[in-house]
């Protein structure tokens, strides 16, 4: 028997703590024994920041940029306590809002996640 996959999203005007509650609760849920996965949809990719304890990952759109195709192992990186971090990014500076950038990094076709 296959598990349900659960999904939360959290949203909202910018500087409110989206990224660092976001981060806790995919700390705590880890600690309690689930399999998480973080998605930052920031543009500025530092959703998940906390999590990887600083550390750069490239994100889903600056690696489409520069491939026509993404893996997950191009994008997807563990951080605290094997949570997965995800960075969509943002659009390259002028071309669009993030919105857009988002549609692009998850819907595109050529992101297999």
């Amino acid at each position: 028997m296959s598990k349900k996959i659960k999904q939360i999203a959290i949203y909202g005007k910018g500087g409110i703590g989206k990224s660092t509650t976001t981060s806790n609760i995919s700390a705590s849920l880890s600690n309690l024994g689930y399999k998480v996965m973080q998605f930052g949809c920031d543009p500025k990719a530092d959703s998940t920041n906390t999590l990887r304890g600083g550390t750069y990952i490239p994100t889903v759109l600056d690696t489409l940029r520069e491939k026509n195709k993404v893996q997950p192992e191009d994008v997807i990186y563990k951080g605290f306590n094997g949570v997965y971090c995800v960075e969509a990014g943002g659009p390259a500076p002028g071309v669009g809002c993030a919105g857009r950038g988002i549609i692009t990094a998850v819907g595109s076709g050529r992101c297999y996640l």
